[in-house]
């Protein structure tokens, strides 16, 4: 026997049989499939968690100086606010009544129903003066129109500041926020890394 016949008859040993051939193509099927199931599953459990439980966000301006700087990665979450109401002193991500398309970074000071009062350079809750460790060192909270500032929250309104108190767009001038423009409370610092913080509801004592 040549080498030529050699070579055909390995050949025609190597040949697969229909079954077996029906064995390999339904296992790359399988296999496919599986690949595909895991990587819809990852995209839907990753818009899951997007939507409906947290949210990244990227800082755009000094307003929460010193809390917070600009281009400062944070993480916030939604599922909190399902289950309870907004506390005073949780820093939230909302949008503003009159521009519902953006997103805002403030502190939570007055809760429904509260009365707000900006006067002699400090915020009052229902007469009472607080005090904010958060701001910097002798910085007067300033009232709009150089007069004292009073307000009256109604139910599911929140009062809000920014940290940097007198370099902030926030209830002052854009009024109260209703509870549904509410989007997320901070929970952690993410970046920069050696910045890394969680962050909870400052307590005012009142």
């Amino acid at each position: 026997m040549d080498n030529q016949e050699i070579v055909k008859k390995e050949a025609q040993e190597e040949k697969l049989t229909p079954n077996q051939r029906k064995t390999v193509f339904l296992g790359v099927l399988i296999g496919i499939f599986d690949f595909v199931k895991t990587v819809v599953t990852i995209v839907v459990l990753a818009v899951v968690i997007r939507v409906f439980i947290i949210q990244p966000y990227i800082v755009e301006g000094q307003s929460m100086e010193q809390s917070f700087q600009n281009n400062d990665y944070l993480i916030t979450e939604k599922i909190s606010f399902r289950f309870r109401e907004p506390q005073r002193g949780e820093v939230v991500i909302f949008h503003p009544p009159d521009n519902p398309s953006v997103n805002y970074i403030k502190r939570i000071v007055g809760l429904p129903e509260d009365k707000v009062e900006v006067k002699e350079g400090s915020v009052y809750i229902n007469s009472n003066r607080i005090y904010e460790p958060y701001l910097k060192s002798n910085e007067e909270t300033l009232s709009p129109k150089e007069k004292d500032f009073v307000y009256t929250l109604k139910e599911g309104e929140y009062f809000v500041f920014g940290d940097n108190r007198n370099h902030s767009r926030d209830s002052r001038e854009i009024g109260a926020i209703p509870k549904v423009n509410i989007v997320s409370r901070v929970w952690f610092r993410l970046l920069p890394i050696n910045n890394l913080k969680a962050f909870a509801a400052v307590d005012y004592n009142i």
